[in-house]
């Protein structure tokens, strides 16, 4: 059995036929044809991109004028954007020169594709390049320019500024630098954390030093049995004595549960802002509760559990 076949090129196209032949008892109806569906592709030479032979001074004129138009047109939008950017607070010089320049050169070359058609040069290849560069850059640069983005927006809304203390991405600290590209945090053990824009715009942001004062709270549990009206008014004067709580919010007292150990009570409090002030705060009103609990015959309840071996009653507490 002789499998064979010979290939006959069709002229001009890019189609082939394969026959099959050669075997004993198949007939010339059995050959077998296979189309192939490429047409052939030739590469654009660089005569069939320029033709001057039709162009004339007047267009060269045009050319050249169009690309001067360009230039100028570029130096009025570079002050046109300039001016848009400083009406942004808190925007890096880096970033505003940067959108400047892209700016600017988007329109020259812009001109430059309207007056190549001018000299007899096709410019609609160059046009598909540039977009398919264009597309990657996008593409390969998106985490990056997400985070330029999203720098401008943090920046523009000035939700945040260099020195406040922020809570965002599980990082409590002080702001160092919201750049175009990350913010700078220092926490407050002393690390240093440097977070993309997209992820501090994408989550939460708290500003704990967004006003003068912020309210804490503290729980206090005490035993049951207690005058819960005569306990609140203990805690309340407690917590307004201790150092570092302001006069105004007043501090306030609730019963907040009763507990399966102790009736408890939520004690809000009002302090300076900062995160050191926070601290301080609440160790200062923990302090002067116990001391008035001492004082008062109050007693801070604890867990507690009482065995029962069902043998006899349990006994009481």
């Amino acid at each position: 059995m002789r499998a064979a076949g010979n290939i006959h090129p069709s002229v001009g196209r890019g189609v082939f036929r394969l026959s099959s032949g050669g075997a004993t008892g198949i007939s010339c109806h059995n050959q077998l044809m296979i189309v192939v569906g490429l047409q052939q592709i030739s590469p654009i030479g660089v005569e069939e991109l320029i033709d001057t032979s039709s162009v004339t001074g007047w267009d060269v004129l045009w050319g050249v004028l169009t690309v001067v138009a360009g230039f100028a047109g570029a130096r009025l939008v570079r002050a046109a954007t300039k001016r848009a950017m400083s009406k942004v607070t808190q925007l890096p010089d880096n970033l505003v020169n940067l959108i400047t320049k892209v700016a600017g050169w988007a329109v020259i070359i812009i001109a430059i594709l309207l007056a190549l058609p001018f000299v007899g040069i096709d410019t609609g290849p160059m046009v598909i390049v540039f977009l398919l560069i264009a597309a990657l850059a996008a593409l390969s640069g998106r985490v990056l320019l997400e985070n330029y983005g999203a720098g401008v927006i943090l920046q523009g809304e000035a939700t945040f500024e260099p020195g406040d203390q922020i809570v965002t991405n599980d990082c409590v600290g002080t702001v160092l630098e919201v750049s175009s590209r990350a913010v700078k945090i220092e926490a407050i053990d002393g690390r240093h954390f440097v977070i993309p824009n997209n992820s501090v715009l994408a989550g939460p942001v708290v500003n704990l030093t967004a006003r003068t004062e912020r309210r804490s709270e503290l729980v206090v549990g005490l035993q049951y049995g207690t005058d819960l009206d005569a306990a609140r008014e203990i805690l309340v004067a407690a917590a307004q004595d201790a150092a570092g709580v302001v006069a105004e919010p007043p501090v306030e007292v609730f019963v907040s549960r009763f507990g399966d150990s102790s009736i408890d009570f939520i004690v809000w409090y009002w302090h300076a802002s900062d995160i050191r002030a926070g601290h301080d705060a609440t160790d200062s009103v923990a302090r002067s509760i116990d001391r008035a609990c001492r004082q008062h015959g109050l007693k801070i309840a604890f867990p507690q559990r009482t065995m029962w071996w069902g043998e006899e009653p349990p006994p009481r507490s």
